[in-house]
């Protein structure tokens, strides 16, 4: 264990590792560890003995199995057992006559682990009835390596700084402080150990062995390191005298006692410290669950509110789709009965024109001895030209004005789409629209009649297949638009598709075969063209719009 820079500490122990690597024949590590480090290190297990403290032993006992192996004797004192102490160092100018002057002063450590700087300190306080959290207001823990604290003490940066013993007095010789400069105060007497201390003196530097070392290769080490004397280079380099037996070490525990640390620490405490955390853990998972309540919730609030604006909205896009396609059946019915009227009256005039004819021979060859023939035969005439004009009239009166105006083709096919979605329900249809639009000069209502005739043409003759599919294609030719509507139902029988567009030629039961006639109609008034052919399977209708209608 480091307490001072690592490259003097590893520099001090090289001889003696370079001893065991004689001894034993296997290379040997010696590398310096903060006491962070050392957790680091020994959870990782990444080593296998420690030479520190004899409160590294007892505190890694617990979780790590430890085993106090030698007791090192140092060149500072001959027992081993009294060979380690704190020392409260102040500048010379600033005595301290009591232990209770302590609680007043900038007090400095390196570490709250150090066991002959802080924590024999520490527990020196508690043996006064001190503690050194609550009591000493300004300490302060500034790291290693340990000697820096003297020279924050002449910076006049600290009042005092807990130190091992003999730290100052090694200074003194280097020469790194100046003879009378800093000075030991509330010196404790003793004879074990030449340096001055202010706390009790406790076991020196111990060796040790990690729970997972083997006892084969400790036994090794040990008997190595019993063999080195005071002459060996080992001892010169690494400060020491030589090795010896563990010592008694229940100071140690009744230090550990006066710093209620394991393991005397009562039970409910140590519960109390291990479940920290998981009460922390709980705590945290609850009112990350109480947040993700309220998250949910908001959700929901939200969520809900965007459905029933979904719901009020469908509502309204309901009634105007239902609105618009009765609209659309009123004009459809008028257009009917246009093409019907229009259709009757084709098929009465020339019936009527025969009529009149011969009525109007009859006259011509009447003479004059037969005035009671011409009378009847002229009131023919005038009731034929008076059916004649009544038929006019009635065709006049259901034919339908177009509107044309500016508008998009491809968005009179969305329209339409739209419109037949509850009819096209099970229908696979497959319609890209174009990423351009197709303007067009047109009448939008007429142009959607076409194409709500071709597209229910076409489900009615997919009505038997299990899978339905109805494409529809839009492109833009050079002067024209090409519209394509393709079914995959039973299709036409040749003498059916020639009379396609023929009036009153239906394939349905209760068709008027008006619906072909009137999308013919429709498209030749827009200046394009209709036509049907083959599929294999089905049926394609084919319409040709010029970009502007011919009829404006």
């Amino acid at each position: 264990m480091a307490f001072a820079d690592p490259s003097k500490i590893e520099r001090r122990w090289q001889d003696t590792a370079l001893w065991l690597q004689q001894q034993l024949g296997q290379p040997i590590d010696i590398i310096a560890l903060t006491p962070m480090e050392l957790d680091n290190a020994i959870t990782k297990a990444n080593i296998d003995f420690i030479i520190g403290n004899a409160m590294t032993t007892v505190a890694y006992k617990k979780d790590y199995g430890t085993s106090h192996l030698l007791t090192l004797v140092n060149n500072l004192s001959n027992n081993p057992e009294r060979a380690m102490g704190s020392a409260i160092i102040t500048r010379a100018d600033h005595p301290l006559n009591h232990w209770k002057e302590l609680t007043q002063q900038r007090v400095i450590s390196s570490d709250p682990r150090a066991f002959g700087g802080f924590q024999i300190f520490a527990a020196t306080l508690a043996s006064r009835h001190m503690d050194v959290y609550r009591d000493i207001k300004q300490l302060k823990f500034v790291g290693f390596p340990q000697a820096k604290l003297l020279d924050k003490l002449l910076q006049h940066q600290a009042d005092v700084a807990i130190l091992p013993a003999c730290i100052l007095e090694s200074a003194i010789k280097r020469g790194a402080i100046p003879q009378g400069a800093l000075k030991v105060q509330l010196v404790h007497e003793q004879t074990d150990m030449a340096c001055q201390v202010s706390t009790p003196l406790y076991p020196d530097y111990a060796l040790s062995k990690l729970g997972g070392t083997s006892h084969q290769l400790a036994t090794q080490v040990v008997r190595a390191l019993l063999a080195i004397t005071p002459q060996d280079s080992a001892a010169i380099v690494g400060q020491y005298q030589y090795w010896a037996a563990p010592v008694n070490d229940s100071e140690v525990f009744q230090l550990r006692q006066q710093l209620a640390q394991w393991p005397f620490v009562t039970n409910w405490q140590r519960l109390m410290y291990s479940a920290i955390p998981w009460v922390l853990v709980a705590i945290l998972v609850l009112l990350l669950g109480y947040l993700h309540h309220l998250r949910v919730k908001r959700l929901v609030v939200r969520r809900t509110l965007a459905l029933s604006n979904e719901v009020a909205e469908h509502q309204c896009t309901q009634a105007r789709l239902l609105d618009q396609q009765q609209q659309f059946y009123r004009a459809q019915r008028v257009l009917l009965t246009g093409e019907m009227a229009s259709g009757i009256a084709h098929e009465l005039k020339q019936p009527l024109a025969g009529i009149r004819y011969l009525a109007q021979g009859c006259v011509y060859r009447l003479i004059d001895s037969q005035p009671e023939l011409q009378q009847p035969l002229t009131k023919i005439i005038a009731q034929v030209d008076r059916a004649q004009t009544t038929i006019n009239r009635l065709r006049a009166f259901c034919q339908q004005s177009s509107h044309y105006q500016a508008c998009d083709l491809a968005h009179i096919i969305d329209d339409t789409l739209q419109l037949m979605a509850p009819d096209l329900k099970g229908c696979q249809v497959h319609w890209q629209r174009p990423s351009d639009d197709y303007p067009i000069v047109a009448d939008a209502s007429l142009l959607q009649q076409v194409l709500v005739n071709l597209i229910r043409n076409a489900l009615d003759a997919m009505q038997s297949l299990k899978s339905r599919q109805l494409t529809i294609e839009c492109q833009r030719l050079a002067d024209e638009y090409q519209l394509c509507i393709r079914d995959i139902g039973t299709g036409l029988t040749s003498a059916a598709l020639v009379r396609l567009f023929m009036p009153f030629e239906t394939s349905k039961a209760h068709g008027l075969g008006l619906g072909m006639v009137i999308c013919k109609r429709i498209i030749e008034e827009h200046g394009g063209q209709i036509i049907a052919h083959q599929a294999n399977p089905g049926l394609v209708i084919l319409i040709h719009l010029p970009h502007k209608a011919a009829a404006l």
